[in-house]
């Protein structure tokens, strides 16, 4: 039984976009997971590049496969430590607050 298979058109072109972008890829549905995924024949043998994080294909798709380029790594790597520098800020302010109510209730 076939575990996925390949989209090859869809009402929305969101797989001729998504080719407009790099010619090698090709969008999968993977039915064990029920999720689309992005593959590139121009990787070889392995073509798998990423699982979109959404249950349809649609426009995200196309902005999620420009966004995650390799051409675009720098940025994403900047917008990550950003997000993550964020989050540890948000966290310590959290054990803070928590420390100070425990101080003051004692």
């Amino acid at each position: 039984m076939k575990q996925s298979f390949e989209i090859e058109s869809d009402c929305l072109d969101i797989v001729g976009r998504i080719k407009a972008i790099d010619k090698d890829y090709f969008v999968v549905f993977d039915l064990p997971t029920k999720m689309f995924q992005l593959h590139n024949h121009g990787q070889g043998r392995c073509t798998y590049c990423l699982t979109f994080p959404f249950d349809c294909l649609d426009e995200r798709a196309v902005d999620f496969t420009l966004k995650t380029r390799v051409q675009n790594s720098d940025a994403l790597f900047e917008e990550m430590e950003a997000e993550n520098k964020r989050l540890q800020l948000a966290k310590a302010k959290e054990i803070l607050n928590d420390f100070k109510e425990k101080l003051y209730d004692s």
